[in-house]
């Protein structure tokens, strides 16, 4: 038992290290320009905006680039 909770520590671990790397270059691109970023996010992020329609990231209101902060 104590193996697997070990496991699943180690799995828990790089998820959460991951998420909190990509996150913010992913969400970055909303406030940022987009020289600040490589091509392969702005690749996808363009990917993301058109197979989910998500129109907060394509047409950037104002109030959604005001949540990050920036």
């Amino acid at each position: 038992m104590g193996a697997f909770v070990k496991l699943l520590d180690l799995l828990l671990f790089v998820y959460f290290l991951l998420i909190a790397i990509i996150a913010p270059l992913f969400d970055g691109q909303v406030a940022l320009p987009k020289h600040v970023f490589p091509p392969v996010l702005i690749d996808l992020k363009s990917w993301y905006t058109q197979q989910h329609g998500d129109y907060l990231v394509s047409e950037k209101p104002h109030i959604f680039v005001g949540l990050f902060g920036f």
